[in-house]
C-alpha cells in the first residue's frame, strides 16, 4: 500500500511540475487585452498599414472591460462581432508583434481596433453577406478558425491575423470563439468549454451555407481540433456531412484529442468525407503534457502518420520543421514555410487530399520536409 501511495504522489507531482512549466513558458508574462485601446502614436498616422477585417463567432459572456471585449465565460447563446486588426510594417513571418505595455505601437505590434458586436445571428450574418459581396466572385471564400486551450479573446483574434497575414489569404476570416479560461490551469474547464460550444459551431457551420459563400476552409487548432470533430461525428449522425459542397478542407492543426477518442470520432464519418487534414508533430511539448495529464494516452496530434493515414484522412508530419517559439505547438503558423505552403493550398481553392497519388504517399513543400500521407483506409 505504502509503495502505490508513493506511486501516484510522485506521479501527480510529476504531473504538477510539467503543468507548471509549461504555464510558465506559455503564459508567464502574457500581454494584456488589447481590443481598441489607446496606441503609442494614432493608427491613421502610420501609412501602408495591412488591415484584415475579421468576423467574430463567439460563445464567451461580453465584458465590461473593452480591452478584454470578451470573457472567458460562457454565455448561454453565440455573440457576434467583428474587428479590424492592423499588421506593423517591420512584421515577420510566423510571428504575432505584441508589447506587454498598456499601449501597443502600431509602427511595431499588431493593433486590434473598431470592434463592433451585432444585435444577432441575423444582422453578424447580414454584415457579413455584404462584406462577401462587395469582393469579385473568385474572391468569396471564408476561412472559419476555431482557436485552441488556454486562449483569450485578443489572443484568438491575434493569431487569425497573423495566419491570414502569412498565409496571404485573400477571403474573408471568421474566427469561432469558444470560451476559453485563458489560463493553463483550467485544462479541465477549458475541455468542458469546447464540449458545451457544440451545438454554438454546429450553427455557424450552418451560416456558413449562405448562398453568397463560394466555398469555405476551416482550420482548428489544438483543443478546438476536438470541437471540430465533435460537431463533424454530430453531423455524419444527423443532418449529413457537407451536403452543399462548400466546405473544401478542414484542417486540425496539433489536435489535442484523446487518440481513442479521435478514432471513434473518424470512424462515424462515411469515408468518402474523411477528407481532413491532421498536422502533426512528434516535438509538440504542449501535447506531451496533455498526454501526461490523461494517464499517457497518446494525442492525435503527436500519433505516427501511418497510423492516422489507416484512418482514411490525410496526415502532415512537420516533426522535422523547428520551431521553439510556442513549444512546437504552433507550427501552423509560426513556421513561415508552413503557413505559406498551408496558404498556397487555399489560395489555389485546392484541397489536400486531391495532390495525394495512388501509392498514397505525397511529398510536397518545403524542401520536401511536409510528408503527406493519406492512405484510402
Amino acid at each position: 500500500i505504502k509503495r502505490r501511495i508513493h506511486r501516484d504522489l510522485t506521479r501527480a507531482l510529476f504531473r504538477f511540475v510539467v503543468i507548471g512549466a509549461i504555464s510558465c513558458l506559455s503564459a508567464c508574462g502574457r500581454a494584456p487585452d488589447a481590443v481598441n485601446v489607446e496606441t503609442v502614436v494614432p493608427v491613421a498616422s502610420v501609412p501602408d498599414l495591412k488591415r484584415h477585417n475579421i468576423f467574430i463567432a463567439t460563445s464567451r459572456t461580453t465584458s465590461d472591460d473593452p480591452a478584454q471585449f470578451f470573457t472567458g465565460k460562457r454565455a448561454q447563446s453565440l455573440a457576434f462581432a467583428s474587428v479590424e486588426v492592423t499588421v506593423p510594417p517591420i512584421h515577420e513571418p510566423g510571428k504575432v508583434e505584441r508589447t506587454k505595455a498598456p499601449k501597443p505601437d502600431p509602427r511595431r505590434h499588431f493593433v486590434i481596433e473598431k470592434p463592433q458586436t451585432y444585435a444577432d445571428e441575423r444582422a453578424f450574418e447580414r454584415s457579413l453577406v455584404t462584406a462577401l459581396n462587395n469582393r469579385p466572385p473568385e474572391r468569396r471564400n471564408v476561412l472559419f478558425f476555431v482557436h485552441g486551450y488556454n486562449t483569450t479573446m485578443t489572443d484568438a483574434i491575434l493569431q487569425l491575423a497573423q495566419f491570414v497575414e502569412d498565409s496571404d489569404y485573400d477571403g474573408i476570416p471568421v474566427l469561432f470563439s469558444w470560451a476559453s479560461g485563458g489560463k493553463v490551469t483550467r485544462y479541465v474547464y477549458d475541455l468542458n468549454s469546447a464540449l458545451v460550444a457544440r451545438d454554438n459551431l454546429a450553427s455557424m457551420l450552418g451560416i456558413l451555407e449562405d448562398a453568397s459563400i463560394q466555398s469555405y476552409d476551416v482550420m482548428a487548432h489544438s483543443m478546438g481540433s476536438l470541437l471540430t470533430m465533435e460537431v463533424g461525428r454530430q453531423a455524419a449522425m444527423t443532418t449529413g456531412i457537407n451536403a452543399t459542397g462548400k466546405a473544401r478542407n478542414v484542417i486540425l492543426a496539433s489536435p489535442d484529442i484523446d487518440f481513442d477518442l479521435f478514432v471513434s470520432q473518424v470512424r462515424a464519418i462515411p469515408e468518402k468525407y474523411r477528407s481532413f487534414v491532421v498536422l502533426v508533430s512528434q516535438d509538440d511539448r504542449a501535447l506531451r503534457a496533455s498526454e501526461i495529464v490523461a494517464g499517457g494516452v497518446t494525442r492525435a496530434g503527436n500519433a505516427p502518420v501511418e497510423v492516422l493515414a489507416s484512418l482514411g484522412v490525410t496526415a502532415i508530419d512537420l516533426t522535422e520543421i523547428e520551431d521553439e517559439s510556442s513549444l512546437s505547438h504552433s507550427k501552423f503558423r509560426d513556421s513561415p514555410a508552413v503557413v505559406q505552403q498551408i496558404g498556397t493550398t487555399l489560395r489555389d481553392k485546392s484541397t489536400f487530399g486531391s495532390e495525394r497519388d495512388r501509392s498514397g504517399f505525397v511529398r510536397t513543400g518545403v524542401d520536401g520536409v511536409l510528408g503527406l500521407v493519406g492512405l484510402d483506409g
